[in-house]
């Protein structure tokens, strides 16, 4: 076994690689929209036409500045607040420290949701606005009406203050969650498993089993959401709707990191490998 510190991350190919896997992700949301919607609302094609669009660029205009800013972030917290540590052993990850993982996840997210509330604040509302002209040109009004509230909603101070807030504790407390977990599964030959090589001062990820990455994803996701439907249960909602959550969970979380690591093997060798610095 090998702990290996992560000194840094290569933000160019974290950016590029990051980005590319959401934006086939969003490409694949926006055709089953696409089909939904058109089986359902017929005389909606017209505005899921526009609206399709705006998914798939959206996504990459967000994913840009997301992953860059997450990489950069993480390279200047870390040497304030410390490494995250990697035990490694064969290309098999046996453990992820939870303390180091969790603060700097944490700042992060408090980071990046003042920068986005900032540049965003008049943004959003344009945006908004212009989806309620096209909904309603479309004769669309109760999306419209649904979407005029939701604006309304998010413009309201005390829901940003609660929101940010909400965020950071839920991100650094399930992060820290999720970390203990995957150790614990790690420990049971059931972790993940990555193809590994050494370029230079850099570590490549090869590539990833897409498979075993996806069990352990999807057993984090179903422990995590046992947790949180015990609450919903003790807070008073129906045990049926709990399970429903916590099965959902466990599929999407499954089927999303799936896509993931299927995604990122497909364009790993085309537009470069996730590259980060281990010590």
């Amino acid at each position: 076994m090998t702990v290996k510190t992560l000194k840094s991350i290569d933000i160019s190919s974290f950016t590029i690689i990051s980005t590319g896997v959401a934006t086939l992700i969003s490409i694949l949301v926006a055709l089953l929209i696409f089909i939904t919607m058109g089986a359902l609302v017929p005389n909606s094609l017209a505005t899921i036409a526009l609206i399709v669009p705006t998914i798939i660029f959206g996504t990459i205009m967000v994913c840009i500045f997301t992953y860059f800013s997450i990489g950069y972030l993480y390279n200047i917290l870390a040497k304030k607040f410390g490494f995250i540590k990697l035990d490694i052993e064969e290309n098999y990850i046996k453990k992820i420290s939870p303390k180091e993982t969790a603060l700097i996840t944490a700042c992060i997210a408090i980071i990046m949701i003042l920068v986005i509330y900032f540049a965003f604040s008049l943004i959003i509302p344009v945006i908004l606005s212009t989806m309620i002209s096209i909904l309603m040109y479309a004769s669309q009004a109760i999306i419209a009406t649904q979407l005029y509230q939701i604006m309304i909603i998010i413009s309201n101070p005390l829901f940003i203050a609660i929101g940010i807030l909400g965020t950071v504790i839920i991100t650094s407390v399930f992060t820290l969650l999720a970390t203990y977990v995957y150790n614990i599964l790690a420990d049971s030959d059931r972790g993940i498993k990555v193809n590994l090589s050494q370029e230079d001062k850099f570590t490549q990820l090869e590539s990833l089993d897409p498979i075993n990455f996806s069990i352990a994803i999807a057993a984090i996701c179903l422990i995590l959401n046992i947790i949180v439907g015990v609450i919903m249960i003790i807070s008073g909602t129906p045990i049926f709707n709990a399970l429903a959550s916590i099965l959902s969970s466990f599929v999407s979380g499954f089927i999303g990191a799936l896509l993931v690591a299927v995604f990122y093997n497909f364009l790993a060798p085309k537009i470069g490998k996730l590259k980060v610095e281990l010590e």
